[in-house]
């Protein structure tokens, strides 16, 4: 037999019996108190840890470094710290820096801790290296903070646009940052705006909400130029504003590129054309904006559109206040013009002196109908009035406006308006 082929045999206690069962016992003992001495050692410090979180919860100085004591690694308790001891802020945040060097979170809180010492290029240092470990939006907004605070405008511009270029959520405060450093539109516009539709978008209702119309423009035009469903709001928002300030054309402009992109469900309107309302007839639910019908119904007044084909029924309870506008649509008209305005209605237990009326309001003018756009009940089924005016030399634009006013020495009405259609045109050619 080769002696390589031998079977390893197992030496004997001196009652012959092999070794196995004993060394088995002992290994399998061996084991056990090693893993009794690991689950103890492990649940020695599960213990610890959990004593700690419960301690750090109070809240105090004094609780929070006996948590720290009781687990030093744990970067959040020094982060905690610092927020709840100051002047201790600068040490231990640079103590969680050296635990969790990958934390950008971490240098964030020590950039602005030194900053707060007055440390100014520590400060900068350490939010950079935030921004070096952390590529999204919040480092790149707190370092363009920091240059708002040191009024740098120089490095504020480039972080803030790579800031706005992957940005989120509500952007305003750095909008206003922009602001803060300058009061010039277009180099704000250029510096720090990035070419991104959401973000143009953005900035252009904040500018709308800061009334600043004239700034409005140049993003409105980028807005425009990419302009699609998620756009829409925003432009018809800065529609609204250019029809208040008196500006029909950029106003008509903007509705034109809406309407030609299929954005907005009507045609483009024309002070030439036929008939220059939009949805006159109300076959259309309307977008309550721009140069389609806005409704106002004050207590007392119900409206809703109903039938086939769809009319705007207006009932009235009694209750309504003397004197409130109805509907309005605001309507692009050339000057010196001769218009014809008619209207197709019904009322329903509303007598002759309703109260009911049209008006054509200009920019900062007079109604053009000077009064005489009265629509009367007590009328059986459904009746059209026709009424003529002649625009200023100024005019450019209106509002058509359905209004009630309670006539003199009556009871406020009750009953129901129905308004079929209207429709408004020029009637031969300039007027002079």
């Amino acid at each position: 037999m080769h002696p390589d082929s031998r079977k390893l045999e197992l030496p004997s206690h001196p009652g012959g019996s092999p070794l196995v069962k004993p060394l088995m016992r002992w290994v399998l003992r061996t084991v056990g108190a090693m893993a009794l001495a690991v689950f103890g050692f492990a649940g020695y410090w599960t213990v610890r840890i959990a004593l700690a979180d419960w301690i750090f919860l109070t809240g105090t100085p004094q609780a929070i470094r006996h948590a720290i004591r009781l687990s030093p690694g744990n970067p959040a308790y020094l982060s905690s710290l610092a927020q709840a001891d100051p002047g201790a802020a600068v040490d231990e945040i640079e103590t969680a820096v050296e635990l969790s060097p990958a934390d950008s979170g971490l240098r964030i809180e020590l950039g602005l801790a030194f900053e707060e010492r007055g440390d100014f290029v520590k400060a900068e240092a350490n939010l950079e290296k935030a921004l070096d470990l952390d590529k999204t939006f919040a480092p790149r907004y707190v370092l363009s903070e920091f240059y708002v605070r040191r009024h740098n405008s120089e490095k504020f511009w480039p972080v803030a646009k790579s800031a706005l270029a992957i940005s989120y959520a509500d952007v305003s405060a750095l909008f206003r940052d922009c602001w803060t450093l300058s009061s010039d539109a277009g180099a704000i516009l250029e510096n720090a705006i990035p070419d991104r539709p959401p973000v143009l978008t953005a900035y252009l209702n904040f500018l709308l909400g800061e009334g600043r119309l004239a700034a409005a423009a140049p993003v409105a035009e980028r807005v425009l130029a990419k302009a699609n469903s998620e756009s829409v709001t925003g432009l018809l928002s800065y529609c609204d504003h250019l029809l208040e300030a008196g500006e029909a054309e950029d106003a008509v402009a903007v509705w034109k590129e809406l309407s030609q992109r299929k954005l907005v469900p009507y045609a483009v309107p024309s002070a030439e054309g036929p008939d220059i309302l939009t949805n006159g007839d109300f076959h259309l639910p309307g977008i309550a904006s721009a140069f389609d019908w806005r409704f106002s119904a004050p207590g007392g007044i119900y409206i809703h559109r109903e039938g086939r084909p769809p009319a705007i029924s207006v009932s009235f309870t009694g209750k309504q206040p003397e004197s409130t506008e109805i509907l309005s649509q605001y309507v692009a008209l050339l000057p010196l013009r001769k218009y014809e305005l008619s209207v197709r209605y019904g009322t329903k237990e509303i007598g002759a002196e309703s109260g009911l009326k049209c008006l054509l309001v200009p920019f900062k003018g007079a109604d053009l109908l000077d009064g005489a756009g009265l629509l009367p009940g007590g009328i059986e089924g459904d009746t059209e009035r026709a009424f003529h005016f002649v625009t200023g030399k100024n005019t450019k634009i209106a509002r058509l406006v359905v209004a009630y006013q309670r006539m003199q020495g009556t009871m406020r009405i009750e009953g129901r308006l129905i308004l079929r259609r209207f429709s408004l045109g020029p009637i031969g050619g300039e007027f002079r």
